[in-house]
């Protein structure tokens, strides 16, 4: 039997009264943080030309454009809608990076909408789509390395196993899809010096997982070895993939629980150094003001590598791949919010002028650490440590607060506490609802 004849036999055979309840409250607060985050990513200029280009192509009005009103065929809704969720860098992420709400989720909303399937199916392709995402991310190592970039590369796959689910297809038809959707991989991270193709990696993850369901079902066929093959996907993405792990322990164990959700807009690696910055302002904050008091900045540890260690940072995209710019930015003005990631910040004097001394790389044996010289000699410390928390470990005000937090930055206080209580409302019982199109009608509209 191959993997991808296994996993089908998995998927087929996963069903809502087999997901346990810690796992169906993981998917309502992961599907909570990515409506707030993509509430955000919705008002970005790269996001709205994306809603323009495909709302002018049309087609069959099947399915939601978030926060719009508008309807579009399944697979441009979600391109439109994981556009949106990982515009601003703020979706939840996992394994080796791979950011699965926004490839599975508007994958599974869309057709779910177009089918016309209860919550419980909804969340149960949710699932089986992190499932999926979460077990080939395990098993396949870094792949950034190679230069690609996990959620792109990766995603159709997840989105395929949600879409396929809410779609029934039967154990053909979900082998030809894992084989077509291991075929759609997108994204080089030549993006790491500032320009916006990532932006819309998500989103032609999400649609190419409809798409492999859709030719699958119209019996185009796809490589039944797609994973372990000698020229399958794993084997050309990753240099020494462990292939058992894609489908052990699936449907016994629940990795959903472990997927992370990001406290600030930049890659979620980023967090704990963040974290630490945070720390050594609060300690300070007089010496970081103008930068005239420190001599240098030093950051160690195993993330400093060469896509995360650029100093030369005057665009959004290159400021929230670069940990010296997170560190800088959160020496200079305190904890980041998303206005720190705006051109204005980017090249105001005060960071800049911290991250013209700052000294990147070297092997550190933990995390890792930054180190702060004083102009009087003085050295402040702090070590780099794990603070990012399992979803599983979060509770739903945690989700609430930093969404309210996020979509302050443009809608102002009040109106995102209310746009984030009527998401809170959207989600809470989605579980029980007999239409998922009902459940989206009630999706705000942000004018």
């Amino acid at each position: 039997m191959t993997i991808s004849e296994n996993l089908a036999d998995i998927l087929l055979g996963m069903d809502y009264k087999q997901i346990p309840s810690s796992a169906v409250s993981s998917a309502k607060k992961l599907l909570l943080d990515h409506f707030c985050v993509a509430a955000v990513g919705r008002s970005t200029s790269w996001a709205q030309a994306v809603s323009s280009v495909v709302g002018r192509l049309g087609g069959v009005p099947e399915s939601s454009v978030y926060f719009t009103g508008a309807k579009l065929p399944a697979m441009r809704a979600a391109f439109v809608n994981g556009t949106y969720a990982h515009g601003f860098e703020l979706d939840d992420h996992g394994g080796v990076g791979m950011h699965a709400g926004a490839v599975v989720i508007p994958a599974a909303l869309a057709t779910g909408q177009r089918q016309g399937i209860d919550g419980r199916a909804f969340i149960t392709a949710m699932v089986a789509g992190y499932e999926v995402g979460a077990r080939l991310s395990t098993a396949m190592g870094s792949i950034s390395e190679f230069g690609f970039h996990p959620t792109g590369t990766m995603g159709a796959l997840p989105a395929a196993a949600a879409a396929g689910k809410v779609l029934g297809l039967d154990r053909e038809q979900f082998v030809s899809a894992l084989g077509l959707a291991g075929n759609f991989p997108t994204g080089v991270k030549e993006f790491i010096h500032g320009t916006q193709e990532k932006r819309v990696f998500a989103g032609r993850a999400s649609e190419s997982g409809i798409l492999s369901c859709l030719l699958a079902a119209a019996g185009i066929t796809g490589a039944r070895t797609i994973f372990e093959g000698e020229f399958g996907f794993c084997r050309s993405f990753s240099k020494d993939p462990d292939l058992n792990k894609i489908t052990q322990g699936f449907g016994e164990q629940f990795l959903i629980d472990r997927w992370l959700i990001k406290r600030y807009p930049c890659a979620g690696a980023i967090d704990p150094y963040i974290e630490a910055a945070t720390r050594l302002h609060q300690r300070n904050p007089q010496a970081f003001r103008k930068g005239g008091g420190l001599s240098a900045i030093a950051i160690a540890g195993s993330r400093v590598n060469a896509q995360r260690s650029i100093v030369d940072v005057h665009d959004v995209m290159a400021a929230q791949y670069s940990i010296p710019y997170a560190v800088c930015v959160t020496l200079r003005h305190g904890r980041p919010a998303i206005w720190s990631f705006s051109e204005e910040a980017i090249n105001g004097a005060g960071v800049q002028t911290l991250l013209k001394r700052c000294e990147v790389g070297g092997e550190y044996p933990g995390k890792g650490r930054i180190t702060v010289r004083l102009a009087d000699g003085t050295a402040l410390v702090e070590e780099v440590i794990e603070t990012q928390k399992r979803v599983a470990e979060m509770d739903q005000q945690e989700v609430i607060d930093k969404g309210i937090e996020m979509i302050t930055a443009s809608a102002g206080a009040e109106a995102a506490r209310e746009l984030v209580q009527r998401l809170d409302r959207m989600v809470s019982g989605i579980e029980d609802a007999p239409d998922i199109r009902k459940v989206m009608e009630q999706m705000p509209v942000i004018k």
